[in-house]
């Protein structure tokens, strides 16, 4: 390959990578400050928690195959892009809902992205990668990412400490909107024996 593809697959495999760990430091900050947030800001019962922390589950055993069908059919970038978008979105409106069933609404839509968004992340890393090097691209995809992963809920308890709960939501959206935007220039091709042939939208 010429030094100009080795950097475009350099820039694009580190770009998808990013995007999956600021993914990941979002999910970590939700799981551990949303059900704080629940039971000491609004005052809802453990109970309500396992509700709401339900509704991520059950949501995406329903979005998860649809979304892996999806993009297989049209390609990853324009499934995880507006993905991404949509949960930086919900993000921004969970600080402004009340609890009870509208933070409900908002929480199971969140849920149609939430777990299933990163199996079409690291499907396009899969895609991407050589053929003989897939099995351990993701395990170094995953090496990279559990120290973002863990660093994330003590930095976020740092900032819950200093302005509250809720900054638990804007650092998810800011997250999730930068985890787009580095994706959005990036062009999802692959690069075999020395061809261009684009894998993906």
């Amino acid at each position: 390959l010429s030094i100009r593809r080795q950097r475009q697959m350099c820039i694009r495999d580190r770009g998808i990578l990013a995007s999956s760990n600021l993914t990941n430091m979002a999910r970590f900050s939700i799981l551990t400050f949303l059900p704080i947030y629940v039971t000491e800001s609004l005052g809802s019962s453990s109970f309500v928690v396992g509700i709401y922390l339900s509704l991520l589950y059950a949501m995406g055993m329903v979005s998860q195959p649809l979304m892996g069908i999806l993009s297989d059919r049209i390609g990853r970038k324009l499934v995880i892009v507006p993905s991404l978008l949509a949960m930086g979105l919900l993000y921004v409106i969970m600080v402004f809902v009340p609890g009870g069933i509208s933070l409900g609404v908002v929480i199971g839509m969140l849920g149609c992205f939430f777990y299933a968004i990163l199996n079409v992340q690291h499907s396009a890393l899969l895609d991407v990668a050589p053929d003989n090097v897939q099995s351990s691209t993701f395990g170094i995809m995953i090496l990279f990412s559990v120290p973002f992963s863990l660093i994330s809920p003590p930095f976020v308890g740092y900032l819950v400490t200093e302005m509250g709960v809720k900054i638990t939501f804007w650092f998810a959206a800011i997250s999730m909107f930068l985890a787009s935007v580095i994706l959005i220039p990036i062009s999802f091709k692959k690069f075999p024996k020395g061809r261009l042939v684009d894998s993906s939208a």
